[in-house]
């Protein structure tokens, strides 16, 4: 069932689920509202289940307790998946994105077919262990998602033009909404992360690629990850795929890095083992961490001069990298005039699981706030 209400109170609802539980004079003052405003909006909110007064809190001095407002997150489930080349993961969580079950998969294929089947199983089985249907369900890949329909390209994937959020809603009962995996996870982190308390910050994640997320008063700006995936930092560097030299991918990715070790010791090894080494301090593993590193920081100095947000949360399944090469993205940062009294960039170590819950919270933002589909 899809509420319809006016935009000042979508807030409120949001402002309660993002920051509550909270009194009505706080929400009022938070929102620029007036207290009589405040109730006139929230009174179909709370007939609707969307949002419960709590237990009475008592004010200092003389004055009545008030009711602070809250949601009732387990009354809400969304699944969240997130597909990659070789697995897919997926999540439960409730209304505040908390996550309550997960499970694994192997990609059987890249054939559309073969993934289409295999998400529907795999969200199937998490509906029934949770025992009700999902309120809705987010999915999100890695590369260019049109109207939140069609999976434009995805080079992990290797899909064109193919309209996956339709292929998965004719088999699943529950509201589907496709996204960018990036997207997710900027919004994960907008309202239940890293950036809640800021009205403006830059996500950027490193690992298998580059990826950019911003939010600028409040509103999540859409970006497209090529001019930062891509952004120029030593025109005598290193090749990209794409044949551009010296560009974030030639430096930052797993891939990238993991070439140029192996250059320099003649031999494979992998990113786990890349990093461990330059933990151990082996000269060749902290010039590539250091290298890559410094280019990461050219990319958060370049984000910050051009958007103005203070605020850059570093994460990705590759952002060790941040933290073993700190000094050297602090120096990239900082080296052509940046202000030292500037916050330190958030490095926030994830796995895939936390790309399933930003995919979780597509969903979840996209329906909220509806009513949930079935009460405890």
């Amino acid at each position: 069932m899809s509420l319809e209400l006016p935009p000042p109170a979508e807030a409120v609802a949001v402002a309660v689920l993002v920051h509550g539980p909270v009194s009505r004079s706080q929400l009022a003052k938070q929102l620029g509202l007036s207290p009589p405003t405040i109730t006139r909006l929230v009174r179909p909110l709370i007939t609707a289940g969307v949002l419960v007064e709590s237990d009475a809190v008592r004010t200092p001095g003389r004055g009545r307790a008030s009711l602070p407002l809250d949601v009732v997150a387990d009354a809400y489930r969304f699944v969240g998946v997130k597909l990659t080349t070789e697995s897919i993961y997926a999540v439960t969580t409730d209304l505040r994105a908390r996550v309550l079950d997960s499970e694994t998969i192997a990609e059987p294929s890249l054939d559309v077919p073969d993934v289409v089947a295999a998400v529907v199983e795999l969200v199937t089985r998490l509906q029934d262990r949770s025992g009700r249907p999902a309120d809705a369900i987010g999915v999100t890949v890695g590369g260019v998602v049109d109207d939140g329909e069609t999976v434009v390209d995805s080079p992990f994937l290797h899909w064109h033009e193919v309209p996956f959020r339709s292929l998965l809603a004719v088999k699943l009962d529950s509201p589907v909404f496709l996204a960018n995996d990036v997207v997710g996870l900027t919004m994960a982190q907008q309202w239940f992360g890293h950036g809640r308390e800021y009205s403006d910050f830059a996500l950027l994640t490193v690992g298998a690629g580059v990826g950019y997320g911003l939010v600028i008063n409040d509103q999540l700006v859409p970006t497209t990850v090529s001019p930062v995936s891509h952004l120029p930092i030593d025109p005598h560097g290193p090749l990209c795929p794409a044949g551009h030299r010296g560009c974030m991918t030639a430096y930052v990715t797993a891939g990238a890095m993991t070439a140029a070790a192996a250059l320099a010791y003649r031999e494979p090894v992998t990113y786990a083992q890349l990093l461990q080494r330059a933990e151990d301090a082996d000269p060749v593993a902290v010039r590539v961490v250091d290298d890559a590193a410094h280019a990461l920081g050219r990319a958060v100095a370049a984000v910050t001069a051009l958007t103005g947000v203070e605020r850059i949360i570093l994460t990705g399944e590759g952002v060790r990298l941040a933290e073993l090469g700190r000094r050297a993205l602090r120096a990239a940062r900082l080296e052509y005039g940046g202000r030292g009294e500037r916050e330190d960039p958030v490095i926030r170590q994830m796995d895939f699981l936390e790309w399933a819950r930003g995919a979780a919270v597509v969903a979840l933002r996209t329906t909220f706030p509806d009513p949930p589909r079935i009460c405890p």
